[in-house]
């Protein structure tokens, strides 16, 4: 039988789902992010305590202080019923095929009807009520957008309606907030101190059982080249367990000896889509690095270093003198970027950044993508068989389809990007919204403020910045614009 990759949220589960259906309140879930947001971590990055005189009987107490921080998420769509669903014929055949349960009321003139999307697990992170998740937990699968509600039960099962505030699909981390006083809060290992052999606890809420704690050990660290993270240009860099983890434990706690979270459980390899021993995690320096981003930027800001890179291979580390079989070669350097002004060249072989080893290109990839634009990294390579140092200043890694790496706006004084995931959770715009949105304005056309979605021009439809670039004309141009829940048509001249 084929070994698969498998996704621990739980999607589609009715039967566990359902019970939770009746207590979601109808409140707005998919939400801004907060202006000038902080969130407040507790960090404790001392490496655990591996003499064998510490060997304990029972994390019981250990467990109790930190678990209570792990809750479940279970999520929901909201399906918008026909006027008349009696009279469309493949009403009941679609929600058959898709497998969504029978209307409830078959002769309700409109409205909307709630369905589970899937089940999974989160870590409460901050006293603010920051929660850390995978993306994919709060992505509907059929549609690849995020699902429209979601409920948040802690440990205590007290249920609380939660708002999302961002996700990168690139790493697989979400970050959601809830809103109470008095929230349990993790505390923050540095997961690159972990090691093959030191024990962990999954803790989750697999199959919407409840709070479950699972023992296992580190069973490898910088596990890369999985294929679990489908995003083009993803980042995975995982830690490897063999602590029972199964579906429903995706975006739970990967939690160390002494208490503190190490990484957020994400997969595993698997036959059956149970659990055999074989799954993975984030480290958790990584989500939080993105969690800091998405909370306090609105968005995922990575570094850029501007390189083309190889894997060294033993024949290459013959070739170019270098004493160790890991690291990344570099094959082009970017003119200009902040690579070529730092000095490095092409078959220089990066072998570590800020005194952690490089194992692979992919390696290499996270570290640089964890550290903010312009911050320095100090790289360790060799060149010409001789070892070497560097300091760098990282410059901003554009993502792809984003205002910032595609043509400049048509529209003088108007910055503007084509609708992504975060900016509709940012600016609260409907899934069924489609266009460019106004990121900035310089307030020369007021009806044009940030936040404005350009749905047509000159009766053409746009959703890129090359659309606008072909569609706009010299003279006046009639626009087709969404805000705030209205339609309109906005006059705007061009030179």
């Amino acid at each position: 039988m084929k070994t698969r990759i498998t996704l621990l949220s739980a999607y589609v589960i009715v039967v566990l789902c359902s019970m939770h259906l009746q207590q979601v309140a109808s409140a707005q879930i998919v939400s801004g992010l907060e202006s000038k947001a902080k969130v407040t971590l507790k960090v404790d990055p001392k490496p655990i305590d591996r003499s064998t005189s510490h060997n304990k009987a029972s994390f019981a107490n250990i467990l109790s202080k930190t678990t209570p921080a792990v809750v479940g998420v279970y999520t929901s769509k909201i399906i918008r019923l026909p006027s008349n669903p009696r009279l469309n014929p493949m009403e009941e055949f679609l929600r058959r095929y898709y497998g969504l349960p029978p209307l409830q009321n078959p002769s309700k003139s409109g409205g909307e009807e709630r369905v589970p999307a899937g089940i999974g697990s989160g870590v409460i992170v901050s006293p603010e009520g920051y929660v850390l998740t995978n993306a994919h937990v709060i992505t509907d699968q059929r549609t690849g957008q995020p699902v429209d509600e979601v409920t948040v039960k802690l440990a205590n099962k007290r249920e609380l309606i939660a708002r999302i505030i961002g996700l990168d699909k690139a790493t697989d981390v979400a970050v959601l907030k809830i809103d109470s006083p008095n929230l349990p809060q993790i505390t923050l290992a540095d997961s690159d101190q972990s090691k093959v052999g030191d024990i962990v606890f999954a803790a989750g809420n697999p199959l919407g059982v409840g709070l479950t704690v699972t023992m296992g050990i580190v069973s490898a660290t910088g596990r890369t080249n999985l294929g679990i993270l489908e995003e083009p240009g993803s980042y995975e860099h995982f830690i490897q367990t063999d602590a029972a983890i199964n579906m429903g434990n995706s975006g739970g706690a990967l939690i160390d000896s002494e208490g503190r979270l190490v990484g957020i459980n994400t997969a595993i390899y698997s036959r059956t889509g149970g659990n055999i021993g074989i799954g993975f995690a984030i480290p958790i320096n990584l989500a939080k690095s993105i969690l800091v981003s998405l909370v306090e930027k609105g968005n995922v800001d990575r570094g850029f270093l501007g390189v083309e890179l190889e894997d060294i291979t033993p024949a290459s580390s013959t070739i170019l003198k270098v004493p160790t079989a890991y690291g990344a070669r570099v094959s082009k350097v970017v003119t200009g970027s902040p690579a070529d002004k730092a000095g490095l060249k092409v078959d220089d072989v990066v072998v570590s950044m800020d005194e952690r080893p490089v194992q692979s290109v992919a390696e290499l990839r996270v570290f640089i993508s964890r550290k903010p634009p312009g911050e320095e990294a100090r790289l360790g390579f060799f060149r010409e068989g001789k070892k070497a140092f560097l300091k760098v200043t990282l410059g901003r890694l554009k993502d792809k389809g984003s205002a910032a790496d595609s043509e400049p706006s048509p529209f003088p004084g108007l910055n503007m990007e084509p609708l992504s995931d975060n900016l509709r959770l940012n600016y609260e715009i409907p899934k069924s919204i489609e266009g460019i949105i106004v990121t900035k304005s310089s307030g020369e056309v007021s009806s044009l403020r940030e936040g404005v979605v350009v749905v047509e021009i000159n009766g053409h439809p746009v959703s890129t910045i090359k659309d606008a670039r072909k569609l706009v004309e010299r003279g006046l141009n009639r626009l087709y614009v969404w805000f705030r829940g209205r339609h309109t048509f906005v006059p705007y001249r061009i030179p």
